[in-house]
């Protein structure tokens, strides 16, 4: 154990968009250089031992996600911040402390974060206590790259897009730091083991009707499940699965459309494990702009309709839906129905599904498992 080069995986689980691009990243480099490096994800916040911390940015995502505004308006403060991150200090002190001394009694060779706190927490105990560790991050955030990535301090800054490299350009981060990579997800959740008619036919779906795949993550919070439960009301032809994640308050609103509508065929999941098939099962995926959900949908070429943004990194997902026209955002219930229609009708979709085609967007979970090994010189 002590001749592996140790990488230390840092997120903060506030929603799953943290976690699983640093679960997908650690499986690549346990397939590509097997036994080679000794790998942990951790949660950072709570593993360093700043609990409280820890609660209160859980609390405050969950509540950004249920009111909007006070997420836009906490990052649009973290953009007129800007460079000046001095405050982190002070809003964060416990977490900083406990993270920087968690470093130092790891002792790693180097540290991939995937949330920006991770990172600054990173390239601060290596500069205040002399340690002697790579530091690189992965901007979740597909065509974003706001003021708190923006980290001169780290040896890289790997991005999904040009669009993100162009953000964090304007944040005055140097091009050489910058690398375009592409988004990674699970590697498994490209293996399907049944083709999508036979994922159907389990799921007990109609075959001669499109399937919606209803989501808002993990925490199941979005106006996406009220648009459904009147959407039902329309009795359109429709497959509809919903899946409400770990909310058990929204698994039982869901649960009493199943069977009242003689058209829609409504399948209600709580928090499930196969969403890849889910996802191949479907013809679009509906719910709250988000990462994982956006880029899962457009490597398996499915159109979205987003419903709803949390915050502006995800407004940029919807703008790069709308660019070049691979999905619809539909923020009310008028505009939502009629994309329901128009997707039951198969009015428009072809055309969004041969859009995606054409952009022939691929996973970068292997080049960033391979860029750490580099790194580390293997």
């Amino acid at each position: 154990m002590s001749d592996q080069p140790k990488i230390l995986m840092t997120m903060l689980e506030v929603g799953f968009g943290h976690k699983a691009p640093a679960n997908a990243v650690r499986d690549a480099l346990s397939v590509l250089y097997p036994g080679r490096f000794h790998v942990d994800v951790v949660d950072f916040a709570r593993e360093s031992g700043a609990l409280a911390i820890d609660d209160q940015l859980k609390r405050t995502w969950d509540f950004g996600l249920a009111f909007p505004p006070s997420a836009r308006i906490g990052y649009l403060l973290i953009e007129l911040a800007g460079s000046n991150k001095g405050y982190l200090d002070v809003l964060f002190k416990d977490f900083v402390d406990k993270g920087m001394d968690y470093i130092r009694s790891y002792g790693p060779d180097l540290v991939f974060a995937t949330h920006p706190l991770c990172l600054y927490i990173a390239v601060k105990a290596r500069t205040q206590l002399g340690l002697n560790f790579k530091v690189v991050a992965y901007v979740v955030d597909p065509f974003d790259g706001y003021a708190w990535w923006a980290e001169e301090g780290a040896d890289a800054i790997l991005v999904a897009t040009e669009r993100s490299k162009q953000r964090l350009l304007k944040h005055g981060i140097s091009e050489r730091l910058i690398r375009v990579l592409g988004f990674p997800i699970n590697n498994k959740f490209l293996e399907l083991p049944d083709n999508a008619a036979t994922i159907k036919e389990r799921l007990g779906l109609d075959p001669d009707k499109r399937t919606v795949l209803v989501t808002a993550g993990g925490q199941g919070i979005g106006i996406v499940y009220f648009f459904v439960e009147a959407m039902s009301l329309l009795n359109l032809p429709l497959n509809v699965i919903i899946v409400s994640g770990k909310n058990k308050t929204t698994k039982k609103r869901m649960d009493r459309l199943v069977g009242t509508s003689k058209r829609t065929n409504i399948l209600s999941l709580g928090y499930v494990t196969n969403m890849n098939e889910l996802v191949a099962a479907c013809d679009v995926v509906a719910g709250k702009a988000g990462a994982s959900t956006a880029m899962e949908s457009f490597f398996l070429n499915k159109p979205v309709v987003f419903t709803e943004w949390a915050t502006f990194n995800d407004r940029y997902i919807i703008n790069f839906v709308l660019d070049y026209k691979i999905g619809w955002y539909c923020p009310t219930l008028f505009s939502f129905n009629r994309a329901m229609k128009d997707i039951a009708l198969d009015q428009g979709l072809a055309e969004r599904e041969t859009n995606l085609a054409e952009l022939a967007l691929r996973p970068g979970t292997d080049d960033v498992a391979r860029f750490l090994a580099r790194e580390l010189g293997a």
